[in-house]
């Protein structure tokens, strides 16, 4: 009898494990076709219309994971994955961001049939590549960086060579402060020392009383009306600005070696969806 209650028990043990492993969520992944962003989390999927080939992977309140990405329709927009905290990042982007205050338990993996530009990383977050990456910069020293064996890297520029695994030295090189980073092509015909490089200024949100940019450069510095209120991130930047315009109100962002940008917060030239200065299309938020 206590032979059969101990079987019993080991039985009920077993069920509950299986109960509690079935139930539990399923996690998101994402896929980048044809211009569209497919975020799968179990039988769901959601498509979004991209407006850029690009996405960013945010932190979020509960340590996990928010996407970061900029849509046809909406503009930018943001998709929180609650406490998740392992994504896989399948099909062709662009660029790829991984921000830096992303929690160092996160793990990215760049999936088997992956096809990666630029990947461009500051988090201490885990990254393990399956597939292809054209580029990678890694500005954190405490990053884990894995090339499995159906990975392919082509470059990867690391503030730590020490912290990349699965690659031969000569495709790795010594990442450098705000260095030039490479796929930002030159807006100059002249080869020599003295051309200038693209801040790649894109994404631009203005919501009255702050402006959101995206900004291919770390370093830059950023004016309003001539009075420095700070520099940029490679990623997504958010300045506060006052709600109340003037005819010549502007933001400068600037860094030696690359051409100056200038962002007008006076009155925008509205077409359909989007404004227009300067041939620049802008998105005004209410």
């Amino acid at each position: 009898m206590k032979k059969m209650m101990t079987m019993l028990m080991t039985v009920v043990m077993v069920l509950s494990l299986s109960v509690a492993a079935f139930a539990a969520p399923a996690q998101y992944s994402v896929r980048i076709d044809d211009d569209q962003l497919h975020l799968t989390k179990g039988k769901e999927v959601t498509v979004y219309d991209l407006d850029a080939s690009k996405m960013s992977l945010l932190p979020n309140e509960d340590d996990g994971i928010t996407l970061l990405f900029w849509t046809t329709d909406k503009g930018r927009t943001e998709v929180s994955l609650g406490k998740q905290q392992k994504l896989s990042v399948a099909g062709k982007l662009d660029e790829l961001n991984i921000n830096k205050s992303l929690d160092k338990d996160c793990e990215i993996t760049i999936a088997k049939d992956a096809k990666i530009k630029q990947l461009f990383s500051s988090s201490d977050a885990s990254i393990e590549v399956d597939g292809e990456i054209t580029k990678a910069y890694l500005v954190s020293k405490a990053v884990h960086f894995t090339v499995n064996d159906d990975g392919e890297v082509d470059m990867v520029y690391a503030n730590n060579k020490n912290s990349v695994r699965g690659l031969l030295p000569h495709h790795i090189a010594q990442y450098v402060d705000n260095m030039a980073v490479e796929s930002v092509a030159t807006t100059s015909t002249d080869n020599s020392s003295n051309a200038k490089y693209d801040l790649g200024i894109s994404n631009i949100v203005d919501r009255g009383d702050r402006v959101s940019f995206y900004c291919s450069v770390s370093g830059a510095t950023v004016r309003l009306n001539g009075k420095k209120i700070g520099t940029t991130v490679r990623g997504t930047n958010t300045f506060d600005v006052d709600s109340y315009r003037f005819w010549d109100d502007k933001l400068t962002i600037e860094k030696d070696g690359y051409w100056s940008e200038n962002i007008y917060l006076d009155h925008f030239y509205y077409d359909g969806y989007y404004y227009y200065v300067d041939g620049v299309r802008y998105r005004r938020v209410y």
